[in-house]
């Protein structure tokens, strides 16, 4: 029985517009419905509340005229209330065999990927207001794919995936039409490998970012590794993931993450997700244990867990925090 994430499991439509005999455009989206319980440090920080995400996505696909294929698109989104975003997932992509180049920004691999296994949700956003540091950002908040980047990404049949992500300018969010962003941040490279090197049920995750340094007053250059290894066998799938940070401070993070899945039934998945967190500069290790469960109603997806949170930020005079959190996605 194949393992699966099931808040994926969605019906999704599909619009096909006239136009090129070999291309097609889709007008595709999504809601997320959620609510969520926090038992904070004292009482005044536990609270309730619901929210919701809004996207939208349109894209055009097709074939050229000397033979490669090509994807573009873009993606409207809306978190609670606030107005569209048109910064989601811009991108123009050209394939020919198991190569692809892309021009895009939100689109392209990235380091919040890992060899663990999961059912739904990764630690960082169920820890939503639970004031937690950024020790689960795993890329110290500069992944090449948050600007505008070339990806390639080269399939290598029976084995995965190698994508080299590069951005020339950290804060490029791109300028309108042909003027550009005067963002001055200096380039990141990511280069990530996630594949199962030829083996079955095996998952292999190795990922490095540099972000070059901005000024002399830092001490070094931003770098991030993460590797992880995960195998699945039968209904159950392990993991783990292990991340280094060295900051440009000179200080360094290192995040391990523990994940194992059991798949109940076609539609039913439960795990056992696990976070542990440190950091020169703190006191303590933050740790994050989550109960997750996923259950698919055909056209909406189900997700329950329950999140307790020891020593946010890594700070060892934080007292335990509980999250009980629900989430209702459909894709249209």
């Amino acid at each position: 029985m194949k393992n699966k994430l099931l808040l994926s499991t969605a019906l999704i439509g599909t619009v096909a517009i006239s136009g090129a005999a070999v291309a097609e455009t889709k007008i595709k989206g999504s809601v997320q419905y959620t609510y969520g319980a926090v038992s904070g440090t004292d009482a005044a920080a536990s609270q309730q509340g619901a929210g919701i995400e809004k996207q939208i996505d349109i894209s055009n696909s097709g074939e050229l005229d000397n033979g490669m294929s090509y994807k573009a698109g873009f993606s409207l989104e809306a978190d609670g209330n606030e107005a569209m975003d048109n910064g989601e997932g811009n991108y123009i992509s050209f394939s020919s065999g198991n190569t692809t180049a892309m021009w895009n920004n939100d689109k392209a691999k990235n380091l919040s990927d890992s060899a663990t296994p999961r059912v739904g949700q990764m630690m960082e956003t169920m820890a939503k207001g639970l004031g937690t540091a950024a020790l689960y950002d795993h890329s110290g908040n500069t992944m090449a794919k948050d600007q505008w980047n070339l990806a390639l990404t080269q399939k290598i049949d029976g084995f995965g995936r190698v994508n080299v992500v590069y951005a020339p300018r950290a804060g490029d969010d791109g300028g309108a039409n042909d003027n550009f962003d005067a963002s001055s941040g200096n380039s990141i490279l990511d280069i990530i490998y996630k594949g199962n090197l030829g083996v079955d049920g095996l998952t292999v995750f190795a990922g490095q970012s540099a972000h070059e340094k901005e000024n002399d007053g830092q001490a070094d250059e931003l770098k991030v590794r993460k590797v992880g290894i995960g195998y699945s066998f039968g209904q159950f799938s392990a993991g783990i993931t292990d991340t280094d940070v060295d900051l440009t401070t000179g200080a360094e993070e290192e995040m391990r993450e523990y994940g194992i899945t059991y798949t109940v039934s076609d539609n039913l998945s439960v795990g056992i997700l696990r976070t542990e967190s440190e950091a020169s500069s703190t006191t303590g290790e933050e740790v994050g244990t989550a109960i997750q469960a996923g259950y698919s109603l055909g056209p909406v997806g189900l997700e329950v867990y329950h999140l307790q949170l020891e020593e946010a930020g890594a700070v060892s005079t934080v007292k335990d925090q509980d999250k009980l959190g629900v989430r209702l996605t459909t894709k249209f």
